[in-house]
């Protein structure tokens, strides 16, 4: 009986392989690995690479399609999504590639039509998405414990189950849809070390990694060293911000391993939202979602928010789109709304008898404003306008109260925060 081989060594000797090229044996030694794991869908997918650049395709396919399968089984709808993807870019004509996507549809476990947009109301504000509404027959703290028990239960849900769990962009589309949307998707396998979006660019696409490891960083203005701020894999989109706000990117992103990456560029998404209706709210709902999702990740008064929780509190906020010098607060009104800074800038300012107005601070992304009133009773202490273009979101004042209500973590923070501005508020009026 053959010694089982070092199968960290054979891993190192496939992968120095594979980077000079060498492609015979690379296929030698990642044999040698999907052997001895079968399970490990990665190298299977590396394996299929391998026979690739040994011009092997029907071998390739072979690999990719059983990879394919066991990404369905396993529930990984983006993974399966690439892999099918990728054998319709080696082999155009391969029988079933086009019905296993379809099966991928289906299995969502959405209906065939589009979904009904979401109702307004007649007196939204201009630039305002529709939200979820305040009231209804669960409160806030039933929809959150909901929440967290679904999600308890989907993470003991085992492998394989018939229909995919809810995935962000993909969730929400109808199977026309979904279809449609696939089909605009680019996929490929990405080199290591190759910078995908680099800081300062226009934001013209937006990718979702399916397997890999992808490096977000800037770079410092000085010293040009680079500055990691998160590294993501599979299942992570990025690039989103930039392209649904039409701005420049705000960092780089380069691949740390190779890594298979799905690409859809603007003008192929703008046709498709045309054409759907449907697509262009989901599009906005995701990217609503999205960036509610990252910003509460980093904000401390969210800290003690488990993801769920989170999940049931972005359908509460609503998104606004401001231009410059519009009054999101006014002094000596009632408080109604927790505002969040997303993009842009605002300026915090209170009336002074002598001095007239008084600039008290100046609030970016990941900061708010509104909490004062909200939280104490009292009408607002300061106008809040914003100085540039802006992107928030809002909370209102009844979500606003159950929330700290549930929550005496937050309520500490708010407390302290509110410490501090009052304090710098006398200094600067004095």
């Amino acid at each position: 009986m053959a010694a089982k081989p070092d199968l960290a060594k054979v891993k190192e000797k496939a992968a120095r392989a594979f980077t000079r090229g060498n492609w015979e044996k690379a296929r030698e030694n990642y044999e040698i690995l999907v052997n001895h794991q079968p399970r490990d869908l990665r190298l299977k997918m590396k394996l299929g690479d391998v026979l690739v650049k040994l011009k092997k395709n029907n071998e390739a396919c072979a690999i990719y399609e059983e990879v394919g399968e066991a990404y369905s089984k396993d529930g990984f709808l983006i993974q399966a999504i690439s892999v099918y993807k990728l054998l319709q870019q080696l082999d155009p004509r391969r029988p079933g590639v086009a019905d296993k996507l379809q099966e991928l549809n289906l299995a969502r476990g959405i209906p065939a039509g589009p979904a009904a947009p979401a109702a307004v109301p007649p007196d939204a504000e201009p630039g305002l998405a529709g939200a979820a509404p305040a009231g209804g027959e669960q409160s806030l703290a039933e929809e959150m414990e909901a929440a967290r028990q679904k999600k308890e239960e989907q993470d003991k849900a085992k492998p394989g189950s018939w229909r995919f769990p809810e995935t962000p962009l993909f969730g929400r589309l109808g199977e026309e849809e979904f279809t449609q949307v696939v089909a605009k998707f680019q996929v490929g396998t990405i080199p290591k070390k190759t910078l995908v979006i680099k800081e300062g660019t226009k934001g013209d696409a937006f990718f979702i990694v399916s397997q890999g490891d992808v490096r977000v960083f800037r770079t410092h203005p000085k010293s040009g060293k680079k500055i990691t701020l998160a590294r993501l894999t599979d299942g992570a989109f990025f690039g989103e911000m930039a392209f649904f706000l039409d701005s420049v990117r705000t960092a780089s992103c380069e691949t740390a391993e190779d890594t298979v990456l799905l690409r859809i560029n603007r003008k192929d998404l703008e046709e498709l939202m045309s054409r759907y209706p449907n697509l262009r709210e989901v599009m906005h709902d995701f990217f609503k979602k999205h960036a509610l999702d990252q910003l509460m990740k980093t904000m401390s008064l969210f800290s003690s928010l488990e993801e769920a929780e989170r999940a049931v509190l972005a359908d509460k906020f609503e998104m606004v789109e401001a231009e410059p010098g519009e009054f999101l607060i006014e002094e000596g009104e009632e408080g109604q709304w927790l505002y969040v800074v997303f993009s842009g800038q605002l300026e915090v300012t209170a009336q002074h008898e002598e001095k007239g107005p008084v600039k008290l601070a100046t609030l970016g992304p990941g900061e708010y404003a509104g909490e004062i009133s909200l939280l104490q009773g009292r009408l607002n202490t300061a106008d809040v306008v914003t100085t540039t273009k802006c992107i928030l979101f809002r909370l209102s004042k009844p979500v606003f109260k159950e929330l700290i209500s549930m929550h005496p973590p937050m309520r500490e923070e708010l407390a302290r925060v509110i410490e501090q501005r009052l304090k710098s508020t006398v200094t600067a009026l004095i």
